[in-house]
């Protein structure tokens, strides 16, 4: 499980907050952009998502976490082997004990190209200041676990075999809770977005990887995802690890 559950549980709460809300949408707006490509598959998020995301019908999704679709410690996955298309882990690096053994699952779930999206919280500019203030006050989430920078992020990620590795710098409005200043950021947010704007004021950081896949086995595994996915739903990922279904 999640090292720290209460951490998690008080991360949840967060999002339901005016300022948390905000970050919330632009996270899944993020992710649904990203998975728009996938037509046919199997995508996880790890970490509570409340609504799915806007994929296509025929990509199947779940959600693992306290709140979702399955309950299982993210250092182990119950999927096999190079099963699924795409692996989100949001806000899970920062609060887990062990992330290297995140990421190395990571790599071992996902197919050649599958793709890996890892949402953390910026920390720098000034929602960096405020988690650093949050640490002072007692670590309240959003500004517990530790501190990501992309940069070594990505690093550990080309170390583990992935590769074509970018960094997306999503929801900019500063950390502010009260309702009336959230408003006055709805019209700021958009017209930043269209800007491009960097990491200065951005909330999230997304480093976005895909799964390498062996030199001499391109072509192989080309034809072989083609065939596999012809028909939706023809192969599910299944378990061979500790995991269950809620409900």
């Amino acid at each position: 499980m999640l090292a720290n559950g209460k951490s998690m549980h008080m991360l949840r709460q967060w999002y339901q907050t005016p300022l948390g809300c905000r970050v919330a949408e632009a996270e899944r707006a993020a992710l649904s952009a990203e998975l728009s490509a996938l037509r046919i598959g199997y995508a996880v998020c790890i970490g509570d998502l409340n609504d799915g995301l806007s994929v296509a019908p025929t990509l199947r999704q779940w959600q693992g976490g306290e709140a979702g679709d399955l309950i299982f410690d993210p250092s182990r996955l119950p999927f096999q082997a190079q099963s699924l298309d795409c692996l989100i882990l949001r806000h899970v690096l920062e609060l887990v004990e062990e992330p290297q053994a995140v990421l190395h699952e990571a790599h071992q779930v996902l197919r050649p190209e599958g793709k890996l999206l890892v949402l953390s919280f910026n920390p720098l500019g000034p929602w960096g200041v405020a988690r650093l203030i949050g640490h002072w006050r007692g670590a309240e989430p959003p500004w517990c676990g530790r501190q990501w920078l992309a940069t070594a992020i990505a690093m550990r990620l080309r170390q583990i075999g992935f590769a074509d590795i970018t960094v997306q710098f999503i929801c900019h409005r500063l950390p502010v809770q009260r309702s009336s200043v959230q408003q006055r950021f709805d019209c700021w947010e958009s017209w930043v977005r269209r800007l491009g704007a960097g990491r200065a004021n951005a909330a999230v950081q997304m480093v976005v990887a895909r799964r390498r896949t062996p030199a001499g086995l391109s072509g192989l595994v080309s034809s072989r995802l083609a065939r596999d996915r012809q028909e939706p739903g023809a192969a599910q990922p299944a378990s061979g690890r500790q995991g269950w279904f809620n409900g």
